[in-house]
């Protein structure tokens, strides 16, 4: 496997050519499923949610630097 340019923690293995990357954005995705979601019921607090995701979390996946637990809300 090659190696990965992001910080994982101890005993992070794959199959993939840098699962920390296919972590992030399986993470990034998620949230944005989540989104989805509140969208659709207009949840108090939507647009703290919405800026997390594009900015904080955003950077965060693409951060090669980052630890790999992701930034709190």
């Amino acid at each position: 496997m090659p190696h990965s340019e992001f910080k994982r923690p101890f005993g992070f293995e794959g199959v993939q050519t840098d699962p920390e990357e296919s972590y992030r954005a399986g993470y990034q995705h998620g949230t944005r499923e989540m989104l989805r979601f509140l969208e659709a019921n207009n949840t108090p607090g939507l647009e703290r949610v919405k800026d997390w995701i594009n900015t904080d979390l955003g950077n965060w996946r693409h951060d090669t630097q980052a630890e790999p637990i992701p930034p709190k809300l």
